[in-house]
């Protein structure tokens, strides 16, 4: 039997003693493409936050396992958790240019990213970049790579990290709302990329995000949080064409969908 790429076990989450998320059970198998929805608040962010250990220092796991190829990231250290993100676990930010270092250029940031996990050829390191920033319709990778956060837009700094991102080729990916600062035509590109990639290299993706059309659109299944609590999850299209619960009714009826031709 094939082993979850990811699975949350009874998972509560708690900020200052306050429980955010609570008795959260979800699994993913390698390959697959899971969405999270619900509105702001609702806990999405946490739990993928919680996956990656990157819960700041009032947020904690208070209860409950999280499993990344059946190995508790739970019970990892700090070093553990760092050679692990990025080869194994890569993460586009709803804001990436917040997460960008402020006076290093881009592709000083690519070059180091690759750098800590083996990769010492510059000029390879650069040929894969541009290769990223075509993709998803960045054609002037050169000033890119030589420009600092501040001297690009808030839609190009988000497509920078969606590539940092991606240049490792992670076995798992978590969105954060990766296309909410995308005009809609870049959005698209992205999504077709992110589903490329699945396709290429079988990697596992989970994306937040309030619009169900977008889940309905790429995600194998579907997992719907409400006030920190998993209020339905399962196959994409069962959730989709027969929901069991009010709220994610009121979700679909809210957003329109994305519909494949």
């Amino acid at each position: 039997m094939q082993q979850p790429l990811l699975e949350l076990q009874n998972v509560e989450i708690s900020y200052d003693g306050q429980a955010m998320v609570t008795d959260v059970n979800l699994q993913m198998m390698p390959g697959e493409i899971l969405g999270i929805v619900g509105e702001s608040g609702s806990g999405k962010s946490t739990l993928i936050k919680a996956a990656m250990g990157l819960l700041d220092g009032a947020g904690v796991v208070n209860r409950g396992d999280i499993f990344y190829k059946g190995q508790n990231v739970i019970d990892l250290n700090d070093e553990a958790l760092r050679t692990m993100r990025g080869p194994e676990m890569g993460m586009i930010f709803q804001n990436c240019g917040s997460a960008l270092c402020p006076i290093r250029t881009i592709g000083d940031q690519l070059y180091e990213t690759m750098e800590q996990h083996g990769y010492k050829d510059r000029a390879a390191v650069k040929n894969r970049a541009e290769t990223l920033f075509k993709k998803i319709n960045l054609n002037d990778s050169e000033r890119i790579l030589n420009s600092y956060p501040f001297e690009l837009s808030g839609g190009m700094n988000q497509r920078v990290g969606i590539v940092m991102a991606m240049i490792l080729e992670p076995e798992l990916l978590f969105a954060d709302e990766p296309t909410s600062a995308l005009d809609v035509t870049v959005q698209a590109q992205v999504i077709k990329e992110m589903l490329q990639l699945r396709d290429e290299f079988g990697t596992g993706i989970v994306i937040v995000t309030h619009n169900i059309g977008v889940v309905s659109y790429m995600a194998d299944k579907v997992a719907v949080m409400c006030q920190g609590r998993l209020v339905e999850y399962g196959d994409t299209r069962d959730v989709i064409d027969d929901p069991q619960e009010r709220y994610t009714r009121q979700l679909i009826q809210a957003v329109p969908r994305i519909r494949r031709r």
